[in-house]
Parts: structure tokens; C-alpha cells; sequence
């Protein structure tokens, strides 16, 4: 929260190495794994190099791919807040409540979306808050756990 742009680059970052290794990692699959068809290994391969490329950008510029990855979730935000509404339209089988709530919500997405699309920062502002005040909690709860001396979630075989 105390460097905001700094974290947006971090993350940037953190996820240009990922999507690389990702890259990496798909094209040894495809090369190296033999008891699948060729078309998946070629896949394989294309799906590599295709996220080596997207690391590679997103490393070359970061605020491309933060301005990126925005317009996406944006898009997305939009999509699913459309599909609330036309839900809300056609869904006869829906109580009446239902059905208001579905096109409510579907509006206040598409609302949400066109904010994010017209002010980008705001969306990295917030997205970077929450996720700092996410972190900060979960740090909290890992603390008092060891003083407590109790695990947050119980083993697998304990269950």
C-alpha cells in the first residue's frame, strides 16, 4: 500500500517470470512427453511459446501489459454483467425477485466495467489495496495462529 506503482511493476514482474516458465515448461511437455498425440504435443508447444512471448512483453512493458490486462478484466466484467441481465430477462422459471436481483447486479457490473475502462489507475488502486489489506490480514491470522499455537486448516488426514 506505502508504493503502489512499485507493486503494480512487481506484479508485473512476478508474472512475466511466471508466464516464461509456463512457456518453458509447456514446450519441454511437448517435446518430451511421447504417449500423447501428436497435435496435443504440437499444441503443447504453441501454447509455449505463445506464454514466453507474453512474459517477454509483459517484462518489455510492464505498463502495456498492466493497461492489458485491465482492458481484459474490464471486457470480462462487461460479458458477465450482460449475461446477468439477459438472465434476468428470459429466465421465466425465476421468481420475480430473483429475476430483478440477476438484472440489478448485471447493471451495476456493466457500471463497474465501464468505470474500469475509463479510469484504468483507479482499478490498479483498488486492486492493489485489497490485495495489500488481503496480504496484511493473512499475515495477521498466521501470527496469532503461531501464538496461539493453532494450525489455520486442519491436515488431510486429520479431517
Amino acid at each position: 500500500m506505502a508504493h503502489p506503482v512499485a507493486t503494480t511493476f512487481f506484479y508485473i514482474l512476478l508474472l512475466g517470470i511466471a508466464l516464461i516458465m509456463t512457456g518453458i515448461s509447456k514446450i519441454i511437455e511437448g517435446a518430451l512427453v511421447r504417449d500423447h498425440a501428436k497435435s496435443a504435443r504440437a499444441i503443447s508447444i504453441v501454447i509455449g511459446v505463445i506464454s514466453i512471448a507474453g512474459g517477454g512483453f509483459a517484462l518489455a512493458n510492464p505498463v502495456t501489459a498492466v493497461a492489458t490486462i485491465i482492458m481484459i478484466v474490464s471486457l470480462v466484467i462487461l460479458i458477465h454483467g450482460l449475461g446477468l441481465i439477459a438472465t434476468g430477462i428470459v429466465a421465466k422459471n425465476l421468481g420475480m425477485g430473483a429475476r430483478i436481483a440477476s438484472i440489478g447486479l448485471g447493471i451495476i457490473a456493466a457500471i463497474a466495467a465501464g468505470v474500469i475502462h475509463a479510469m484504468p489507475g483507479l482499478a490498479v488502486a483498488l486492486m492493489l489495496i485489497l490485495a495489500s489489506i488481503g496480504l496484511l490480514f493473512n499475515g495477521i491470522a498466521s501470527i496469532v495462529s503461531g501464538i496461539i499455537g493453532h494450525r489455520l486448516s486442519a491436515r488431510p488426514e486429520q479431517q
